[in-house]
């Protein structure tokens, strides 16, 4: 639980240092600022990612450097991270921005569990599987609720009563089942 409250304490302090960084900017410096702290919280959250599956998987992981600008370049609804927090700053919509570090963090740190037990796997031939965890407090989304405690294997999808699935949160194909959430995964090995 140790390992969960951290992540949950980032993601707090996510919205401090966005607030810092938009304000504290020179107004026609402020996108690239923005984008380059954002760019730099989204490598920690996959260092981080990978140091949790090492963890979990109880094996030094090392990081894949493509992997890693993968995660944390992709794009989604045809946009990388830095095109929509270009546009958050330029519509000066903090709040969105705030949502969108939240959003980019959590994602990239739960690929990055995912890419570190992946290789594990690859490397040892063990069998994994995951389990969907929720903080457990009301603001837990319904579809994410029902998923509380399933296990499933590590390369089968979680499916929500809403028709949506994902391999790890973060992952869902609509949007509503991503943003603010703050489930995590737990990686088990199965003894065979």
């Amino acid at each position: 639980m140790e390992r969960e409250q951290a992540y949950l304490t980032a993601l707090d302090e996510l919205n401090v240092i966005m607030l810092e960084v938009y304000y504290s900017a020179d107004p026609k410096q402020r996108v690239k600022n923005v984008t380059d702290e954002l760019f730099s919280i989204l490598v920690e959250a996959y260092l981080l990612g990978i140091d949790h599956a090492s963890e979990m998987m109880q094996s030094f992981l090392v990081v894949d450097q493509e992997r890693m600008e993968s995660a944390v370049y992709a794009v989604i609804a045809g946009e990388t991270f830095a095109d929509r927090a270009e546009n958050h700053v330029r519509n000066g919509d903090v709040a969105a921005l705030q949502t969108l570090a939240e959003s980019e963090y959590h994602r990239v740190y739960n690929t990055a569990v995912n890419d570190g037990v992946t290789e594990y796997i690859r490397e040892t031939g063990a069998v994994v599987e995951k389990v969907w965890l929720t903080v457990g407090d009301d603001r837990v989304r319904d579809t994410h609720e029902d998923l509380q405690g399933v296990s499933v294997g590590v390369n089968d999808r979680f499916y929500t009563y809403d028709g949506d699935s994902a391999l790890f949160p973060g992952g869902f194909a609509n949007a509503q089942n991503n943003v603010n959430c703050r489930c995590w995964l737990e990686y088990r090995r199965v003894n065979s």
